[in-house]
């Protein structure tokens, strides 16, 4: 792809010493994304070290766009099989965990499905013993913690929320009739049968019918855990990471997508007050 005029200029000024004009320039570059073609690459190999920093930044902020319009395609994107869910949570992860390589956490998730496929899972039961026997632990749906909803480190840990438990499980189950559920104020999944594998804390199969039982989608699930992880960013108080879910999630990357937010998310609280206002 040609690279526009108007972004040669721009790269032209990149190695102005005043911070901010580079900040700028940087931001009028991101502006015009599609212009860029293969200038950030270019610029990574300049002479000069701060153009190059510079242009590193560039690339950053454009690889974490493609991941964050990765995650909001395959959110908002009908599922072909079970499976398609660890598509899902690997582009969710790697949009918290960004320093992470894809293929390294591909390669995990590889790992998992290829014992998986060692394994019967005709059954719940069978999934539970499955689930034991990989000594993964389901911590507690309260335990806000962004490690406990990423699948690289509920992999390496072999611990996680019992929601991403329970979606892992539920890729991998043979039962064409199972379904992810919650009910009892806890994630898991049930047969046509009438029993339940619950997560929380521990591993537990029951009988149960109660007509306060959930039935969730994939899709459903995914975006509790996506939303989960918005929480943990919220209450960490980071700003990278609140944008970067919040526009995973809307797909809006427009100065606006945090209208709707508390200061100090939104610009300035005059903003907050004339928000309030205008709702009244």
């Amino acid at each position: 792809m040609m690279v526009a005029p108007g972004m040669i200029k721009l790269a032209a000024m990149l190695d102005d010493r005043d911070e901010d004009v580079a900040l700028n320039v940087l931001a009028r570059m991101l502006a015009c994304e599609d212009e860029l073609g293969e200038l950030p690459g270019i610029l990574q190999e300049s002479s000069d070290p701060l153009v190059r920093r510079r242009a590193h930044m560039l690339q950053n902020a454009l690889n974490m766009r493609r991941k964050r319009r990765e995650l909001h395609r395959l959110l908002d994107m009908p599922l072909s099989c079970r499976k398609d869910i660890f598509e899902i949570l690997t582009a969710l992860h790697l949009l918290w965990f960004d320093k992470d390589q894809e293929e390294d956490i591909r390669r995990e998730t590889g790992v998992f499905l290829k014992t998986a496929s060692t394994f019967p899972l005709a059954d719940l039961s069978d999934g539970e013993m499955f689930m034991r026997r990989c000594c993964f632990l389901p911590e507690n749906e309260t335990t806000i913690r962004p490690e406990s909803y990423c699948i690289g480190t509920v992999l390496s840990q072999r611990c996680g929320a019992s929601s991403i438990l329970m979606a892992m499980l539920f890729g991998v189950l043979e039962n064409e009739c199972c379904q992810l559920v919650r009910v009892l104020g806890q994630f898991g999944i049930a047969d046509d049968r009438g029993n339940i594998l619950l997560g929380n804390g521990n591993w537990r199969m029951m009988k149960y019918s109660g007509p306060d039982m959930e039935k969730w989608s994939i899709q459903m699930m995914v975006r509790y855990i996506c939303m989960t992880l918005h929480s943990c960013a919220v209450n960490s108080d980071s700003y990278r990471y609140v944008m970067s879910i919040t526009q995973a999630l809307t797909g809006d990357e427009s100065e606006h997508v945090f209208d709707a937010f508390p200061y100090p998310f939104c610009s300035n609280p005059d903003e907050l007050s004339d928000n309030i206002n205008k709702n009244v």
